[in-house]
């Protein structure tokens, strides 16, 4: 779909998303995947170093928006960014993608549990999660310089590019 070369990761968990994405990446491509837990993040280096693809991961051990920020300011860029972290941070780890550079012209941003079992379209009895992605599916429709598909498989995936 992309031909991504490299792909940043916001969080990570237990690696399996990072470890299926580095095996669809060609030999010189790269994850750079951002946790903030320390322990989860050990333990999926530990599962890397047992995969051929392992290589290929980069983990960031720190809050997502200071790894992001770095990234940043060290002029990365990605072809392919995938969110599956804190949900009350989507819609700012968005703002900072498209504010900076990170993402690359005709990059692709993949965001998980947008759907959030239907939890942003129950009023009054959401969550903090699903108000959370209430307010990023609405920041997504709002922006006139994004299309974005929501494509319904499980918790709801959506596919977010710049126009």
């Amino acid at each position: 779909l992309t031909r991504a070369k490299r792909v940043l990761e916001i969080g990570m968990f237990t690696g399996y998303s990072a470890i299926a994405m580095a095996e669809a990446l060609p030999d010189d491509g790269q994850v750079v995947a951002c946790e903030v837990d320390a322990y989860v993040a050990e333990f999926a280096q530990q599962c890397f170093s047992e995969s051929p693809d392992g290589h290929k991961i980069l983990v960031k051990v720190a809050p997502a928006l200071v790894t992001l920020k770095e990234l940043a300011d060290q002029g990365e860029v990605f072809d392919l960014v995938f969110i599956d972290a804190d949900k009350t941070g989507y819609v700012d780890y968005l703002n900072l993608l498209l504010e900076t550079d990170l993402l690359a012209p005709n990059g692709l941003i993949c965001v998980d549990n947008t759907l959030m079992q239907g939890q942003p379209y129950v009023s009054g009895k959401a969550t903090a999660n699903g108000c959370a992605i209430a307010l990023f599916n609405q920041a997504v429709v709002d922006n006139p310089l994004l299309e974005q598909v929501l494509l319904p498989l499980r918790d709801g995936l959506t596919l977010i590019r710049r126009v």
